[in-house]
């Protein structure tokens, strides 16, 4: 028999929110764009960077009159997912700075992102200047000035020193001060993952990470690679009970522009995280391989306390069941991405809709955003001429993906892959194709990391209709 036409639907960054329907945490990350921005000297932009989530506040970078730069860049070292952003301090006090300010305010707040510091290739070399955070409220997320203790809640300071060294301090009322800190700190050209509960309110707040967690009123937490190294730090000096709306990366003093930083996956929220943010998903996407059968392919990008997965089909995209035998294990926690798959052999022609249950290790439940998949159940004669484009998958991926495509009557088929200038870099079939779903193999080891489009174009032999389409891929190294 011969099988259908393959639909699919991909999401792209997708998220895992809390059962109870909660739009929180907002997600930033850096898409796979790339690019600089560098000049003029005292200059600043709010379109440089890609828009955040609605409520979720507004980006902005800004180069002081020494130097420096803030780059877009896709996996020239191994960080993050993607394109990641890469800050450049500059060599005086003229701050370069990038932000996300006026979010949907709370008196608290829990920020994580991935972090590295170091020279521009992401090495241990490193040896002068400054790169801060700072979490408050005020003019100074949004404008050029020195940053203002009296609009900090938290601030954390990294200072490079010599043979490679960090010191870390943070803001203790108006000074900086290492009291309270302890355990596993940042070092140079090592990736870490920094989470932070902040409470500017009266009360203790609680929350669940590597067991159940308090953070007292006026104070906050760091978390390192999943170590607690700063209990219930003092804050700065932002006014008790006063709303948070606003955090900021701010570089400074760096001879030779030396001192990077290295950034990605943001998670953030106007509130304590009561359990640790969840699962951040890359990409999910389903296809039909025949009448009967579905596969879904998923990539998270990191995962916190990620006991596992299991599928949830739907008719309608309303009242969802649980795919019987469906359970994927976790990888509990992990700064790595992992890819997944499930295979749903009990589909039926029509359209469905399917969606992952993600589990904490405490019992926490997260649902993604549902994606819709159809089979025709038509002939092919119904559908002469038509055919579907799969995204690859994995993507992104290092070095070998796989590509599927499908077809109702033979074509001739020519299926290429291109860089960013248009240059056709390999041809992955060039020939007569009969019905059907077709997969691909495609190694890119002899390539350089980046983004890549793959095209397909079919010409039908009995009617001579010729149709041509195009996706997008990102190569990791």
């Amino acid at each position: 028999m011969k099988k259908q036409l393959l639909a699919a639907i991909t999401l792209a960054a997708v998220g895992l929110t809390p059962s109870n329907g909660r739009a929180q945490p907002w997600h930033y990350d850096f898409g796979t764009s790339t690019g600089s921005f560098a000049t003029p000297s005292g200059s600043d932009s709010t379109v440089f960077l890609s828009p955040a989530e609605p409520d979720g506040g507004k980006p902005r970078v800004r180069i002081g009159t020494t130097g420096g730069s803030f780059n877009l860049e896709d996996q020239l070292i191994a960080f993050g997912s993607g394109s990641y952003f890469r800050g450049v301090a500059p060599t005086s006090t003229s701050v370069n700075k990038f932000s996300i300010y006026n979010y949907s305010a709370g008196q608290s707040f829990t920020l994580r992102f991935r972090l590295r510091l170091g020279a521009s290739d992401g090495s241990a070399s490193a040896s002068s200047g400054t790169w801060s955070l700072f979490v408050g409220d005020g003019p100074n997320y949004s404008d050029n000035s020195s940053f203002s203790g009296s609009q900090v809640f938290t601030g954390i300071r990294w200072q490079f020193g010599a043979a490679g060294t960090i010191a870390m301090q943070y803001r203790n009322a108006g000074a900086w001060s290492t009291a309270g800190l302890a355990g596993v700190s940042i070092v140079q050209g090592q990736n870490s993952l920094v989470e932070i509960y902040g409470n500017n309110g009266i009360a203790t707040l609680l929350y669940t990470l590597e067991g159940g967690q308090a953070v007292a009123p006026q104070s906050f937490d760091i978390w390192i690679d999943g170590v607690l190294v700063g209990d219930d730090l003092p804050k700065g000096l932002l006014a008790a009970a006063s709303a948070i709306d606003s955090w900021m990366f701010y570089g400074e003093s760096s001879t030779g522009n030396a001192a990077n930083i290295f950034l990605d996956d943001f998670a953030y929220t106007n509130g304590i995280a009561e359990t640790r943010l969840p699962v951040r998903l890359a990409s999910l996407f389903a296809c039909a391989v025949d009448a009967n059968t579905v596969t879904l392919s998923w990539r998270t990008l990191s995962e916190v306390a990620n006991y596992g997965f299991e599928v949830e089909k739907s008719t309608d995209g309303d009242f969802f069941s649980i795919v019987h035998g469906s359970f994927i294990p976790g990888h509990g926690t992990t700064n790595t991405p992992f890819d997944y798959s499930f295979t749903d052999h009990q589909a039926e022609p029509g359209v469905r809709f399917y969606r992952l249950r993600q589990l904490d290790l405490d019992g926490t439940i997260h649902l993604s955003d549902p994606v819709r998949v159809e089979i025709l159940a038509g002939t092919p004669e119904a559908a002469s001429g038509r055919f579907m484009l799969s995204q690859n998958y994995p993507n992104p991926f290092n070095p070998s993906t796989t590509i599927q495509f499908s077809i109702l009557d033979p074509q001739f088929t020519i299926l290429t892959v291109n860089d960013l200038l248009g240059r056709e870099v390999a041809v992955l079939v060039n020939g007569n194709t009969s019905p059907g779903t077709h997969a691909v193999s495609f190694n890119a080891s002899g390539l350089a990391g980046g983004v890549y489009f793959y095209r397909l174009t079919t010409t039908s032999v009995s009617r001579g209709v010729a149709r041509s389409e195009v996706k997008q891929m990102v190569l990791t190294k």
